[in-house]
Formats: structure tokens, C-alpha cells, sequence
């Protein structure tokens, strides 16, 4: 199914994801270069104790995991069953990830319900993509 014929709520989708995964990658990515200023972000918009736990690694995973969302995102807006699987692998990872790194402080309540939102949309299209 090409995007012109693709129904709205999964395109709608699609959009959404692909701003976000892009925005997050970009995200990480900057705050991998800019390390230290970074941190004194992180540490004006979140706990004091968190800071101290964001090691560049951690940092450079979170983009990596971001980018993998990206990639699949892309090979749904492609029609491609493996973006599914590309997408549901970085989404499980964004949401576990944190959590063992940081401990429960990281988990998101928000985060999570949005995830399975999404997750719930493309599933419903799963049928329709392509092997």
C-alpha cells in the first residue's frame, strides 16, 4: 500500500512517530557531543539524583535504541512487516532500558501508555504490509 492510499490513522501514526523517533535521536545525540553541558539540562528539568547516573554509553544507547524506532517507523511508512518488529524491539528497549539503568525513577507511566497506543495502531495494520 503506497502513502496515498494508506488510511489516515496510520499515517497520522506514522507521522508522529517518525517526529518523535527523529527528534529524540537528535536529541541524544547532542546531548552524547555536549556531555557536560547537557547535564546541567538534565539537572535543571529532572531530579538531582539522575544526573549522575547518565554515563555517555547510556547516552549513546539511548540515541542508537532512538534511531532503531527511526529506521522502523520508516519501514512502515515503506509498507515493511520488519519495521514492526524494528519498532515494537526499540520501544520495549526505551522503556527497559532506563528503568534497570536508573532504576524505577526512570519509568514512565506516560511513556508507556503512548507506546502501547502506537503499538496497538500498527498492529491493527500489521496485515497490510508487506513481507
Amino acid at each position: 500500500m503506497d502513502s496515498s492510499e494508506r488510511p489516515l490513522l496510520l499515517s497520522s501514526a506514522i507521522a508522529l512517530s517518525k517526529l518523535g523517533s527523529g527528534l529524540a535521536t537528535i536529541a541524544y545525540l547532542g546531548a552524547f557531543i555536549f556531555y557536560q553541558r547537557a547535564l546541567l539540562w538534565i539537572e535543571k528539568l529532572t531530579n538531582s539524583q539522575t544526573p549522575e547516573m547518565l554515563d555517555r554509553f547510556y547516552i549513546l544507547a539511548m540515541a542508537a535504541i532512538s534511531f532503531v524506532s527511526l529506521l522502523g517507523v520508516i519501514k512502515m511508512g515503506k509498507s515493511k512487516k520488519s519495521g514492526f518488529f524494528f519498532y515494537l524491539a526499540a520501544q520495549i528497549s526505551l522503556i527497559v532500558v532506563p528503568t534497570i539503568h536508573i532504576g524505577t525513577n526512570a519509568f514512565s507511566t506516560t511513556n508507556l501508555i503512548f507506546t502501547l497506543i502506537f503499538i496497538a495502531i500498527y498492529s491493527s495494520f500489521y496485515r497490510s504490509f508487506n513481507s
